[in-house]
C-alpha cells in the first residue's frame, strides 16, 4: 500500500508545482518527455548494434511487418 501512497504524494507535489509555476511548468515537462523519447531511441540504436538485436526488438515490440523496419 505504501507504493500507492508514494505515487499519490508525487502527483500532489507535481500538481502543486504546476499551480505555483503556471508559465514555466510546460517547458520543464516538455524537456522531461523529450528526454524519455531520446533515451528510448538510444536504447533501440544500441540494441541494433548487438547480435540478433533486430530480432530481439521485433519480439519485444511484437512487430509483424519486419520488412518495414
Amino acid at each position: 500500500m505504501r507504493e500507492r501512497e508514494s505515487h499519490k504524494e508525487q502527483i500532489e507535489r507535481w500538481a502543486q508545482f504546476v499551480r505555483q509555476n503556471p508559465d514555466g511548468w510546460k517547458k520543464i515537462h516538455t524537456k522531461f518527455i523529450n528526454a524519455i523519447f531520446e533515451k528510448h531511441q538510444q536504447f533501440i540504436n544500441k540494441m541494433l548494434e548487438t547480435p540478433l538485436g533486430k530480432e530481439k526488438l521485433d519480439k519485444l515490440y511484437g512487430r509483424k511487418n519486419k520488412a518495414g523496419y
